[in-house]
């Protein structure tokens, strides 16, 4: 059983996810996900991420995460401009530690950028009522949709505290990890 953290940029060269306000998701989670890497890198810490180049299928099939493994999904939401806030969703059947690890996420969002906290809910709430990375056997998940590209302001915040969130996010994915 492999038991790292898995981050993992929610869109990517082929799948440009949301655009809006001048920005790709793709390019935005690409950008956060690797901040997270650099944060979990100077800790010594393992992680595993996903390729720019492979689709979400092809991301899933190529990890295995193991039950004592935490996985998280970085997005950006969209809808009409004056939608702001950040959003963690986990699965239906989660776990409680994977619970308390979505709203320890989105907790910490909303307070380091200082935009609505949505909360932590359960995937069904989602447009598409399953997320498949999500279930992925590994033992703590959620996707964390960071803050509405469509809203400038979210982006603002995004651009101006992305550094300190991605330490603080860091920090969380291994206090989790050595939880489990």
């Amino acid at each position: 059983m492999i038991t790292v953290i898995y981050p993992s940029a929610g869109h990517h060269a082929k799948d440009p996810g949301a655009v809006a306000n001048g920005r790709k998701e793709a390019d935005m989670t690409i950008d956060f996900r690797n901040l997270v890497s650099k944060e979990l890198t100077k800790r010594n810490h393992k992680h595993i991420m996903d390729k720019d180049w492979e689709t979400n299928t092809q991301h899933q099939n190529r990890i295995k995460p193991g039950a004592g493994s935490v996985l998280i999904d970085f997005h950006f939401d969209a809808a009409g401009e004056k939608a702001s806030g950040t959003t963690s969703f986990y699965a239906n059947n989660a776990s409680p530690l994977s619970k308390q690890f979505a709203a320890d996420i989105v907790d910490t969002t909303a307070e380091v950028l200082g935009i609505p906290n949505r909360g932590a809910r359960p995937e069904s709430m989602t447009n598409r009522g399953r997320i498949g990375i999500l279930h992925t056997k590994a033992g703590i998940a959620c996707l964390l949709e960071i803050g509405f590209i469509t809203n400038k302001f979210d982006v603002l915040m995004y651009e101006k505290h992305k550094h300190a969130l991605a330490k603080a996010i860091a920090e969380i994915l291994i206090r989790y990890d050595d939880m489990i």
